[in-house]
């Protein structure tokens, strides 16, 4: 029997994730994940969905569309946040079924979905690097280990999303460029397919070009603005998940640290690895960057997979939830239009 690339990457996920588990100790991490007080888990989770429901806001400003409402989105979010932990693709596979289910839910154009989604992102990376900076900042004032890393990943960060910003705004002088090099990509695919229609090819670069120039000419800086609070909030409030897992096992520590933990394993999360939930991955970096900030390595392998269970499990199960309430619309919708 044929084993997929996807289960090969799933059991390898599961190898490390048992090593990691056994350098940790098992016996120390039961002790102290079972001490965790209920209360806090039911609290954490509850911070989480606020925190999806912040990620869900921030991106519904850049839509613009009243037929679409904020319930719609927030199931789309859920869909986008199953694709990306099935299929990790650095978030492609997630922004994919994002941009594609907003405009058939939507009844929108593919160019305004694209474009919400990628002004979305781009506010999500500048704030990410703000609340990196920012952090870094107050803990170089503490003289921790690590700051210094931090601040140099976040002045990156920064750096690459203001140019960004830059190209959008010079968006309609590339248009040339990009026009060129798609047409060369087609010409090539012509050498190969004879039969390939080099004129549909310009026609729907010229369309998509349009509706995407028209989607930032309608962009506002009160919009931008509203966004990027959002994000920043959610970043303040996903820090929290962790942080009163520690307060909860009677560990203090600086809530800057988690706060930039926190951001670093949205980064680490980038990554195309190509193990589903990069389960293993994902539990390893964790507790290394909290192991690099002081903490012990039992205490940070418990706070570590105490937010697995929210971030990653609790997510998965309600983003699942989402996918198989899209699918049974999709085959209502079907037997509909036979049945019609």
């Amino acid at each position: 029997m044929k084993i997929s690339a996807t289960s090969i990457m799933l059991i390898i996920g599961m190898i490390i994730f048992a090593i990691y588990i056994n350098a940790v100790g098992i016996g120390s991490l039961i002790a102290e994940i079972t001490s965790i007080n209920i209360f806090v888990l039911i609290i954490a989770i509850l911070i989480d969905i606020l925190c999806i429901g912040l990620f869900t806001l921030s991106w519904y400003v850049f839509l613009g569309n009243p037929g679409m409402k904020f319930r719609k989105c927030f199931e789309i979010v859920l869909v986008s946040i199953f694709g990306d932990l099935m299929i990790p693709t650095a978030s492609i596979s997630g922004e994919f079924l994002r941009i594609s289910l907003t405009a058939k839910r939507g009844e929108i154009s593919i160019s305004k979905a694209f474009t919400s989604v990628i002004l979305h992102r781009i506010v999500l990376a500048l704030t990410f690097g703000l609340i990196l900076l920012m952090s870094s900042i107050l803990l170089l004032s503490q003289n921790l280990i690590g700051s210094y890393t931090l601040f140099t990943i976040a002045i990156v960060d920064i750096f690459i999303i203001v140019s960004s910003i830059c190209a959008v705004k010079k968006f309609y002088k590339l248009r040339k460029l990009i026009e060129r090099v798609v047409l060369k990509i087609g010409r090539i695919l012509k050498r190969f397919r004879p039969d390939y229609n080099m004129e549909s090819l310009k026609n729907k670069i010229s369309i998509n070009f349009e509706r995407i120039e028209m989607c930032f000419s309608n962009f506002r800086l009160n919009t931008f603005t509203f966004s990027f609070i959002i994000l920043t909030l959610r970043w303040f409030l996903i820090a929290m998940i962790p942080y009163i897992m520690f307060i909860s096992l009677g560990y203090e520590i600086s809530y800057w640290i988690v706060l930039s933990v926190s951001a670093l394993m949205s980064m680490v999360q980038m990554i195309p690895v190509g193990i589903p939930g990069m389960i293993g991955i994902m539990e390893v970096s964790t507790t290394a960057f909290f192991i690099s900030f002081g903490i012990s390595p039992s205490m940070a392998a418990s706070v570590t997979i105490l937010m697995r269970v929210v971030t990653f499990w609790f997510e998965l199960f309600l983003g699942a939830m989402a996918a198989s309430i899209q699918g049974i619309r999709g085959l209502k919708g079907l037997s509909n239009s036979m049945q019609s």
